[in-house]
This record gives structure tokens, sequence and C-alpha cells, in this order.
């Protein structure tokens, strides 16, 4: 159980519901079982399999569609609202009109004015209102704020707080999310964990604030976005806060000057040094306190890997700063309510950040703030006039955006369905292109979007987490969906693409388009089974389909990622840790002339049921691969050669403690980690000539388009200049 404090008991058990079920949900739900005086009772989501998902998995006894059905069926106390910030108003309103205590996840609101709204409803009903800034809770900022009331630094006379953080979504194009919606979103959704920081240890602003932005950029046509952030102001002290998103390397770090020394807070690795003066001559002193320091980050970095093996044997609760935040926030809050107190993440203290982050906004890119001209509508879309050439199903992707441009090309009229169709580039909105909205899992949606269409490009695997059965269901269960839509509606082509994970790469055979899925996928990652059993499903029982199976090799190329799982796996993104030495070729192809096969095997007559390896010519080496890698972009790029045996040894040695600690998790093969290292070589004779396909065959050519086009935008525009 997680300890209120000492000696203290709960006065009363309270009843609780979730409103979301989304990724967040998992930990609330964790830590509410683990309060003593808290009893989750319900699961709000529109989306009930995740809804029942996470109810069996904590024992939960209701879930219900929405607020209201809620309301009238059960009895609660408090509800944690979880869902997109867009959702936090009206569901905390409806909440709070009916007198119950709410605990929302960041932000508290959009603007400022729904913040008050909700915050001075919350006081006329007498219930308590909170938001989750749990990282006002993060250990190394308890720390700090200890040593600070301790005197161990004197008066403080200012603050410098650097947030400079990877963004995966940003990354991976994903520009849906609410976050990139309106460019104050980034604030709303990101800066919000610093500023609140700021805000717990020095108070709220004083007096103006000045603010500058830069590096600027248009994810589409219709979304500006502003990557930097620098802003200067007083709090009771003065303060520089600098915040950048969309960094390759993460920092998060606080320095804080007194009179008497420096404290410097790493929240990223959750330390705190101190450098104060010794009593000794300047000379042995800097000796001394370098020691000291050296020595205080030295244990804490041992005591954080200590933690983490008894946490991952099982022997101890998580205690990364995440977790221990989280569940530090949520007790906080029941403590309050238990003590009738206003929680230090108050209604208010949420208005206050949401406020402040309008501010900057306002301050560093107002010409920005006007609303944007909304989108064409694209909903009506299945009407008699909505037929097109070509379906492309998930047709938004790295690949798919290629796939779009070469249909462009040919002059076909292209359907593109996906699951999310807003805030996607001006390829999108160009005439002979519609836009259908739907998940390849839904059959239904599937049926309607291939009704309108002559031929079929399959781009889209369902999904890709969860359990193995989540996994089958999700992969194999749309590919057959696909496949049946084509039938029912006479399809003319379907190209189906694939991966080459379907195959048992780890031998020295070579492989050609008569290989066969692998006959062991048992053996195999999750991912690489499920491709496999869809491969298997298409090859033998389709007979009577017009088909083509594509497997794309490692696909590179504008667009794509730079640390590719073909060339390794990744702790962080600037070592690739091989699969085995890193000698043997590598299946490389760009992926415009995946594009380029995908286009030309709709209609390539004698490819019907053949399953076609799409690799390049040009295969280098992994080490080859990473070392290009560092001299074209400049980075430090290592890449990590060891015998595939010894990485089996390693994963054997974390499955052993995971065992131990009684997990159930499956054991390595060695089998899946021999094909990722992929020695195999490819014979793509059959592909060039089905597809009249020519890859990229100029090694030159090959670097440019694969590596030297994620130089840096302003990198590559001197070079062309000199």
């Amino acid at each position: 159980m997680i300890a209120w404090s000492v000696g203290m008991e709960a006065n009363k058990t309270y009843n609780v519901i979730l409103c979301g079920a989304g990724f967040i949900s998992n930990i609330h739900a964790s830590t509410l079982n683990q309060l003593k005086n808290t009893n989750l009772v319900a699961i709000v989501d529109p989306n009930q399999d995740a809804a029942r998902k996470l109810a069996k998995q904590f024992n939960i006894p209701h879930t219900f569609t929405g607020i209201q059905e809620a309301l009238n069926t059960i009895e609660f106390d408090t509800a944690h609202i979880l869902a997109p910030p867009n959702h936090h108003y009206s569901l905390t309103h409806a909440l709070l009109s009916h007198d119950k205590h709410v605990l929302v996840e960041k932000p508290l609101a959009e603007t400022a004015a729904e913040c008050d709204e909700l915050a001075q409803l919350a006081k006329q009903k007498g219930v308590t209102l909170a938001v989750n800034q749990n990282f006002i809770f993060h250990p190394a900022l308890l720390k700090a704020k200890a040593l600070l009331a301790d005197g161990k630094i004197g008066p403080v006379k200012s603050v410098k707080l650097d947030y400079e953080m990877p963004l995966r979504q940003l990354d991976a194009g994903q520009y849906g999310h609410w976050m990139f919606s309106k460019p104050v979103n980034i604030l709303l959704e990101q800066a919000v964990h610093p500023i609140s920081q700021l805000f717990s240890l020095f108070g709220l602003p004083r007096g103006d604030t000045q603010c500058r932005a830069s590096q600027p950029t248009a994810l589409t046509v219709q979304l500006p976005f502003i990557k930097r952030l620098d802003i200067m102001g007083e709090l009771n002290i003065p303060y520089h806060f600098s915040f950048a998103m969309g960094q390759d390397f993460p920092v998060w770090q606080m320095k804080i000057i007194g009179e008497d020394g420096v404290l410097n807070v790493d929240f990223i690795n959750n330390q705190l040094s101190c450098q104060t003066r010794s009593r000794f001559l300047p000379a042995l002193d800097i000796a001394v306190s370098a020691t000291r320091q050296a020595s205080s980050v030295c244990y804490q970095g041992l005591k954080q890997l200590f933690q983490y093996s008894t946490s991952i044997a099982g022997l101890t609760s998580s205690k990364d700063p995440f977790s221990s935040s989280m569940k530090a926030s949520m007790v906080h809050f029941y403590q309050a309510l238990d003590q009738q107190v206003t929680p230090v993440h108050s209604g208010d203290f949420g208005h206050k950040i949401i406020s402040f982050c309008h501010t900057l906004a306002q301050q560093g890119f107002p010409d920005l703030l006007d609303p944007l001209p909304a989108e064409a509508p694209t909903d009506a879309l299945f009407d008699d006039e909505g037929k097109f050439d070509v379906l492309v199903i998930g047709g938004t992707g790295f690949i798919g955006r290629q796939v779009i441009k070469r249909l462009q090309a040919e002059n076909y009229s292209i359907g593109v369905m996906a699951r999310n169709i807003n805030a996607l580039p001006s390829l999108f909105h160009q005439p002979g292109i519609t836009l259908l909205k739907g998940n390849v899992r839904d059959s239904k949606a599937v049926s309607r979007a291939i009704s309108k269409a002559t031929y079929v490009i399959n781009l889209a695997h369902g999904g890709g987490s969860g359990s193995w059965q989540e996994i089958h269901d999700a992969m194999v269960g749309s590919a057959e969906t696909v496949a049946n839509a084509c039938l029912q509606h006479k399809i003319e082509r379907l190209v189906h693409v694939g991966s080459i994970a379907s195959l048992y790469l780890g031998d020295t055979d070579t492989i050609t388009s008569e290989t066969p899925p692998d006959p062991q996928p048992e053996l195999r990652a999750d991912y690489s089974r499920a491709k496999a059993l869809a491969d298997e499903l298409l090859l033998t029982k389709y007979p009577q389909l017009d088909f083509v199976l594509l497997r794309p090799g490692v696909v590179i190329g504008e667009g794509g990622l730079i640390n590719h799982t073909g060339v390794g796996f990744f702790n962080n993104c600037q070592h690739f840790i091989g699969w085995n030495r890193g000698n043997n070729a590598l299946p490389f192809v760009l992926v415009e002339d995946v594009a380029n096969a995908t286009v030309a095997a709709l209609t390539a007559k004698n490819a019907k049921g053949k399953a076609l390896n799409l690799v390049g010519d040009i295969r280098l080496n992994a080490k080859e691969y990473v070392s290009l890698l560092r001299n074209q972009l400049e980075r430090p790029y290592q890449f990590i050669s060891q015998p595939t045996e010894w990485l089996y040894a390693q994963e054997l040695g974390k499955w052993a403690v995971k065992r131990i600690a009684g997990r159930k998790t499956p054991m390595p093969a060695l089998r899946d980690l021999r094909s990722r290292a992929m020695t195999a070589s490819f014979d793509n004779t059959t592909e060039k000539a089905l597809l009249n396909w020519q890859p990229t065959a100029d090694k030159q050519e090959f670097i440019q388009r694969a590596i030297a086009v994620h130089k840096p935008e302003a990198t590559a525009q001197e070079e062309q200049a000199s």
C-alpha cells in the first residue's frame, strides 16, 4: 500500500471512475488499486473494447460509453479525466455540476476562460478540482525543494530551466494529434510540465514576460509549428526558460543559483548535484568540491540501478521518476480530499499555468493565433460520384506517401483510407484524391471503400501491439478482411504490401520469389510471426483472388527512420546495437523504388499470385550504413558489433530474471535473432522481370536519397550554395 503519511489514517473510502481508457489509464488504475481509501468502480470510454480490457485487467465492475450513463447508473465520488484535452472542459463541467470531485490530466482545459469557469464552479459546488501536474512531485524536484528550504545554497538569486526534448509524434509525422491542431497547443501539452515546476518552486509571474519564438516550420499548409521559445521574466526571482521540441538529445535541467552555491537538477536522469564552498584554500577547494559532486552523482546513479534491478526482479515497485510522480500526485489529491484542504495542484494552479501559456503564445507568435481556415469536408465520400481507380489503404505513412506520388504521376484517381485523415500534408488535398476515414479492422468501412475502387493497394498492417492474440487479430485478421472485400466486389487486382520479416533470413541461402514464409513462425517475434501467417493466408486460401504479394526489404529514404530496426536495435538514437557483427550485406531498398514497384504491380500481367521481394541493388552492410550516416550527417553514430549468440545470452538473462520475478513471458528464440541479422542473400531477377522494375543501382545516388536527404535543412542549403 502507498502510505499517506506517518501515523495518518483515511477518513473515507472514495468510489472512483476513470473517464478514458487510453495509455495513461493503466497507471491511474494501478495506483488507485494501491491506495487504501479508493475503490475503482467504472471505466467510461466510447471505445468499449478498450474499456472492457482495462476493466478486466483491474477487476473493475462497470464500463460505460459516456458520463451521463455513469451518473445515471452508479454512485461515485471522484472522477479522473483522462480523455483528450479538447474534451476536458465539457467532461469536467458535467461532473462538477453533479457535485463530483475531479482530477484532470493536464492541461486543465484549452483556454484560461474555461479553466477559470471550472475553478469557480468547483468552489460554488464545494468540491475539489485538481490538475495532474505530476512533475511538481518529481523526486529530484522534491529533493531540490528540501535543500532550498534548508538554506543549502543561501538566498536564491536566479533560475534557468532548459526543456529541450524529443517528440515522437513530430518525428513520425502524426500531425493529427491534438497538440498540433493549434500552435499554442504544444505549450498546453508539453510546456506545462516545466512551467508547473517553476511555479511550484518560485511562485507566479510578476511584471512583464519576454518571449522570443524561433525555428518556425509548417507541418502542413494549414499547420504552423514553433519548435523553440526563449522566455525571460520574474517570479519571486528572475528566471530564464528555454523550451524546444523535436530535439534528438533529451535535456530537462534546472540550474538554481544562490548566494552560497548552485543546485543543478537533472530531471531526465533523476539526479541532483550541489556546488558549494568548502573550508579549504581555493586550489584544494576545487578538488574537494569536484570529488563531492562526483561522489554524489555516482551514488545516485548506482542507487537508481539498484532500484531498477529490484523492480525488474519483482522485489519492489517501480521507482522511476514518472511512476513515482504520478503516484505522489494522486496520493496528494486524496490526502487533500481526506483532510478537506486545497491540493497544491488545484484548479486555480492549473488555471495560472494555462493562462501563462496563452500569454507566451501572444508574445512569441501572435501572427499564428488567428483561426486557421477549415479544410474541405471529407465526410460524404461514399456517394455514387466517389469512385476512383485505386484505393490505397494505410496510404498516409512513409511508403504510402511515395505510392500516392507515383500514382499521381501515372494519372490514376486515388482513394486514401486511413484511421486519421486530419492534418495531412498538401499532397493529400489535390484534385483526384479522395480521403476516407476508416480502420482496416472495420469490415464495413473496408467493404464500402473497396466497393468504389478498381484496384486496391493494402499498406496497412492493422496494428502491432498487445498480446499475441491481439496482434494476430489485427494483422492477420485485417489482411483477411481486405482480401474478402476484394473478392466480394470483384476487384481487378489487390496489391498486398507485407515485409521480408515474414521470411526466415538467418541462413546463408539465397532468397527468391519462390521462398515460402517462415515454416516455423511460432519461433519468431509476434510481428514477424503475424506477417508470416498473413502471407500464408493469402498464398493458400485465395486462389480465386487476383493479388500480388510484395515484401519490401529494409526501406529507407526521405521521410523514413534513420534508426531502422533492420540495422540493429536502439536504447537511444545514437547507438546502433547490431543483431550480429554487421559484416553481411543488408537488403536495403529506397522508398521511391518500393513505390514504383507497387504501382507497377497493379497491372503486371504475369505477376498474379506471386510473392515478390523488393530488395534494391545497393546492399550496404550495417557497419557501412552507420559509417555513412556518421560522415554524411556529422553525428556521432556508433555501430555496436556483437555475435548473435552473445545477444541471445543477454536476452536469456533478461528472461530468467523476469521468470524468477513471476512474470509470464515467452522464452526468447535464437531463430528470431538470427533472422533479424539477415545473413541470407536475395536474388531479385524475377521481380525485375515481372514488374519491369529497375531499383537504383548508382551508389552515390543511393547515398544521396537514402542518407544525405536526412541532413538538416540549413546544412543542406549551405552545401547547395557552396
